[in-house]
């Protein structure tokens, strides 16, 4: 996976967020439904993520956003790169996807922030893919993905397309 992502963030971004992968036989992808009290992209599904403060790396804003909205420890997400930065269109917020693996499913969601937590096999959600009028989707947990998470997801779908030519290539190695 590691060859895919880029070793640095490309472009200036305000936001961050964390792509969590869990290693395993079939590898998994962790994504998340914003609880409906949020003010910006409320009951949407999405990568646990947030706005980067002062002071912080887009590293730093996505492993703290993953602690608060996941409870998972920063020790326990090795970082293993960048995909190119995505913008949320409504919000005009550039934000930098974070890959990193985690080590465990074990949760502790904020009910403030997650409604539900989406555990997918990676496979089957990028086999997912339909490009629609207003681009591609997906599907993780029986939940469509689209808008800017759709387009992280899409990098992902298209970096691994051009160096293996399909997703099964790239599983069965």
């Amino acid at each position: 996976m590691k060859e895919l992502l880029d070793d640095r963030i490309t472009k200036v971004t305000c936001a961050a967020v964390l792509i969590p992968l869990f290693d395993e036989k079939c590898p998994k992808i962790v994504m998340i439904r914003r609880s409906k009290g949020l003010s910006r992209s409320a009951g949407h599904i999405a990568f646990p993520g947030g706005m980067i403060e002062d002071g912080e790396s887009e590293v730093d804003a996505a492993l703290r956003e993953v602690e608060e909205e996941l409870g998972i420890q920063p020790e326990k997400i090795s970082v293993l790169g960048f995909l190119t930065p995505k913008e949320v269109m409504e919000y005009r917020i550039r934000i930098a996807p974070v890959v990193g693996m985690i080590n465990s499913l074990n949760f502790i969601p904020d009910s403030r922030e997650v409604s539900e937590v989406l555990v997918d096999e990676l496979k089957k959600v990028l086999k997912s893919r339909r490009v629609t009028d207003w681009g591609p989707n997906f599907e993780c947990a029986g939940h469509l993905v689209w808008g800017a998470s759709s387009r992280v997801l899409d990098d992902l779908y298209l970096r691994i397309i051009n160096k293996y030519g399909s997703i099964d290539n790239f599983f069965s190695q």
